[in-house]
Formats: structure tokens, C-alpha cells, sequence
């Protein structure tokens, strides 16, 4: 017996039959069990997370044996959403923080892994996932964010998630909107924002806040807006294991245009973050997906700045 059938034993024979089709993108085999028994689609697992199928091809949330890359994974929602999956239901994963499929997808290494996060995110938006979470705090942008799962933060930005905070705002390229809020025309963000994102009341963390974040996404056009604006080159603003400073954050995205020009602008390539104690040629090696080739780049370029032994 596979681990994936030992993790499964517990579930019912049918349920158990439609999971693994979904871990491993058996797409005959999810047809076949859906054909079979079409009540499996609002069915819920046996364990403590309480998944529905479609909470299974986030890849996240559940047992780690069934979590995996699976390339086909937004065929496999697309079948399972066509059979009447309930978008929006929550879980019990991670005790209700992260709980609608949306929200596991787009704070899962797996998707991303197989290049497949950003299609999964418009599917479920056009199948009618809610863009801003179902509490309306702009949960999936922020959990994208957070883990740095940059084709979700595209994807969700595309499909309208609001950007009326400086992170989110940063995140989406919205000079405008910085402009505004620099010169107080925006006011204080009043729009609710998730109990993990830690936005900054103070405005000139908030300002480190964008930077990063803006780093982060690419996003040349305001990094270098926000350091005209004389925003720390070196800052280390609270963000997430994903953020340190903007050199940190834009190298292991592989964001060469924007380290660039950091390291024009003064960043200093030696300094470690608190937390791993890395520096950003350090961070490089931690990339995931396709951007490990773009940070490779990166990588080079930092190597040239390092001092001959």
C-alpha cells in the first residue's frame, strides 16, 4: 500500500478513490468516481481538516504525503468546479486562518512548483471565488503577498482585488495611488486587511512596507519613486518570511532591474536579516519555480560586488 492510500484508509473507499485521482492529476479517475457517486463533490474528508476535493488541489492544508506539484491541477479543479464544487467553502486547515481553497492555493509552494498557481487563480475566480476573500479584508492578496507567490498576486490583481493600501498598492504598480497618500490626498487606509499582514499605522514604516513589497513584484517604476521620495534603501520593515530588506526581497524573486537599482541607490549587499541571518546573495539559493533562473542572474550579478579574498 502507498502512503498516499495508508493517509487516505481513513476516508470512505469512494472519497478516498477521488482524492488520490486528485493528488496525483488522474483526471480519468476523478471523471469515473464523480460519474459514479456526484454527491462526492460536496463531501467532506474524515480527518481534522475537514477538506472538500477541491480544497485537495491547493495542495496545502492537508496531509503532507498527498501534497505535491501536479501539473494538471487546474484541469482537476476545472472538473471538480463543472461538477458543482462549493468555491468558496472553508476548511478547518490551519484552525480557519487560511480555509477557503483560494486562500490554501495561493499560500501553497506546490502550485507554484508547477507553474500552475496563476491559472488556478483565475479559474476560480471565473468559476466565482470571491477576488477579496469571503470576509471582504482582501485575505488572498494579502496571503499571496505574504508568502510571496508572485503569479497568484498578478493573477488576483488582474481579476480586480482591491489596492487601497500602500502593500497592496506597491504590489500593483499603482504610483497614483502612493503619490496621493504621500501627499495625503489618500488619508489613512481605512479598508480591513488580515490580522497577519502587518501594515504599519506609522507612515514612514508604511512607506518601508510598499518598498518591499514593491521590490518583491518588480515593480521598478515605484521602488524608484519611493526612494526619490527618500524611503530607506536599507530598511527591514515587519513582512513576512518572505520579506527583509528590499535588496533581500527583490533578489530571491530575481527581480534584476529592481536590485539594480537598489544597489545604485546605496543597498548594502553585506547586511544579514534577522531572521536567517542571510544576506541577499544568501536568499538566492531559496527561489522557487521559474524564478530560480532569473535569481541565478541576480546571483551573478551580487558574486561581481563581492571583495577578492
Amino acid at each position: 500500500m502507498s502512503s498516499i492510500d495508508e493517509i487516505l484508509a481513513v476516508e470512505t473507499p469512494a472519497f478516498a478513490r477521488a482524492a488520490k485521482a486528485i493528488v496525483t492529476g488522474d483526471t480519468a479517475m476523478l471523471r469515473e468516481a464523480l460519474a459514479n457517486d456526484p454527491s462526492l463533490v460536496r463531501a467532506r474528508s474524515a480527518a481534522s481538516h475537514h477538506a472538500t476535493l477541491l480544497h485537495y488541489v491547493s495542495a496545502n492544508g492537508i496531509e503532507s504525503e498527498l501534497q505535491s506539484p501536479v501539473a494538471n491541477s487546474d484541469e482537476v479543479a476545472a472538473i471538480l468546479l463543472a461538477a458543482g464544487a462549493d468555491i468558496d467553502a472553508p476548511c478547518d486547515a490551519y484552525d480557519g486562518r487560511w480555509a477557503t481553497t483560494m486562500e490554501l492555493l495561493v499560500s501553497s509552494d506546490h502550485p507554484t512548483e508547477a507553474g500552475v498557481a496563476g491559472r488556478l487563480v483565475d479559474l476560480l475566480c471565473s468559476a466565482g471565488a470571491v477576488v477579496d476573500g469571503v470576509r471582504g479584508d482582501g485575505s488572498p492578496l494579502a496571503t499571496a503577498l505574504c508568502f510571496a507567490t508572485l503569479d497568484c498576486v498578478a493573477a488576483l490583481i488582474a481579476r480586480g482585488a482591491r489596492t487601497d493600501n500602500p502593500i497592496f498598492a506597491a504590489a500593483a504598480g499603482r504610483i497614483d495611488w502612493l503619490q496621493s497618500w504621500f501627499d495625503g490626498g489618500a488619508g489613512t487606509p481605512t479598508s480591513p486587511v488580515p490580522a497577519f499582514l502587518p501594515l504599519a499605522t506609522d507612515r514612514v514604516v508604511a512607506a518601508e512596507q510598499a518598498l518591499v513589497f514593491a521590490c518583491m513584484c518588480g515593480q521598478t517604476e515605484v521602488v524608484r519613486r519611493l526612494l526619490d521620495r527618500g524611503v530607506n534603501v536599507n530598511a527591514s520593515p515587519p513582512g513576512s518570511h518572505w520579506t527583509a530588506t528590499p535588496l533581500h526581497t527583490g533578489a530571491i524573486q530575481g527581480q534584476t532591474t529592481v536590485v539594480q537599482l537598489l544597489l545604485q541607490r546605496g543597498a548594502d549587499p553585506t547586511l544579514r536579516d534577522s531572521r536567517h541571518g542571510g544576506t541577499a546573495r544568501d536568499w538566492v539559493a531559496h527561489a522557487r519555480g521559474a524564478r530560480r533562473a532569473l535569481a541565478r542572474v541576480v546571483a551573478g550579478l551580487l558574486d561581481r560586488l563581492r571583495p577578492i579574498a
